[in-house]
């Protein structure tokens, strides 16, 4: 191709462009200060530095998960695993933490003049501040561990020592984006495989509006199965999304807004995923509270009024679910991860 006075050639814009693993190691340490950052708030209890950790760890071994063809297999495996098992263990500090501030401003709304509320509040807040406090002794033993410092090191140390096999000394576009499609073609996969029921046709252009969404989870919300097997099925498809979500962002310094945009995208996706999550914990939270033993009738009522609620919110989210990823799935939008 003859060269264009002021216009690089596809092969002249490859050959300015960093390579694949000099992107992953970049992405890498901006996890690795995040992480470093919030250890003293997270040793001092602030209530968000457990969910910040939680969130550069679970970016940093989404990455390595996504891009692992590029790496060398072993040492991300590894280094993972490990991030995982640390992300399971602080993780029900900040669960609790948002369950309980969740079931609180649900009784509230019930009326705070209803003894049974009343009661069924208290006897929530009681569990749950028994569960925090045993959450956060938990983190704070693991922090004080020596398995805990060794982890932080190879926090610190990972971006310089990410080992990459060949591929990944390849121009970044070519070697990241194919695995990003991938990753998002993991998506398309699990909403296929959804039940029809919950991806039944309805009207888009009202899907947004929970009074608009509200009569059709009524009068659907038997087909809107909520047991376990069911909620674990979303589970799997919000954790495919933030994979996804997260490779996306890998690829802003090469792509910019068009990566940016996909990442928002997905990121919609994700929160009302995350918002069907908390109400599938606060469920569970209520169906311990009610198996509490002598539990009045009042009170037994009134947990099964609010466990009514969330279970209606999930049919709500489920129901609107097929709206929102009509939008989040247009193919315009992943455009730029074919050029």
């Amino acid at each position: 191709m003859e060269a264009v006075a002021g216009v690089e050639t596809p092969a002249q814009a490859e050959a300015t462009e960093p390579a694949a693993i000099e992107v992953l190691r970049g992405y890498l340490a901006a996890q690795s200060t995040a992480f470093l950052a919030q250890l003293p708030r997270l040793r001092q209890g602030h209530p968000e530095a457990a969910h910040r950790i939680r969130m550069a760890c679970r970016r940093a071994r989404s990455m390595l998960r996504t891009f692992e063809p590029l790496l060398d297999e072993e040492w991300a495996g590894e280094f993972g695993e490990r991030l995982a098992q640390f992300t399971t263990a602080v993780g029900p500090e900040r669960d609790v933490e948002v369950v309980r501030r969740r079931l609180l401003a649900g009784f509230d709304a019930l009326g705070e003049q209803d003894t049974g509320v009343i009661r069924a509040r208290n006897l929530v807040d009681r569990l749950l501040q028994r569960e925090s406090t045993l959450a956060r002794e938990s983190t704070l033993a693991i922090l004080a561990g020596p398995g805990f410092h060794a982890l932080a090191d190879q926090i610190a140390l990972a971006p310089a020592a990410l080992p990459g096999r060949a591929e990944s000394r390849e121009p970044a576009g070519r070697a990241l984006f194919p695995l990003v499609l991938q990753s998002f073609a993991a998506i398309e996969q699990r909403v296929r495989l959804m039940p029809q029921s919950a991806l039944a046709p309805h009207d888009t252009a009202d899907a947004s509006d929970p009074d608009n969404v509200r009569p059709a989870a009524e009068q659907f919300g038997a087909e809107v199965h909520s047991d376990e097997a069911q909620d674990e099925i979303w589970h799997r498809l919000r954790t495919e999304a933030k994979r996804t979500r997260y490779a996306t962002e890998v690829c802003v310094p090469l792509a910019g807004p068009d990566a940016l945009y996909l990442a928002e995208q997905l990121g919609r996706l994700t929160e009302a995923l995350g918002q069907q999550q908390d109400a599938m914990m606060a469920s569970a939270v209520l169906a311990r509270a009610a198996q509490t033993p002598r539990i009045v009738a009042p009170t037994a009522f009134a947990l099964g009024r609010l466990l009514g609620a969330q279970r209606a919110q999930i049919a709500r989210a489920r129901w609107a679910f097929p709206g929102l990823w009509e939008q989040v799935s247009l193919p315009e939008h992943r455009v730029w991860l074919s050029r």
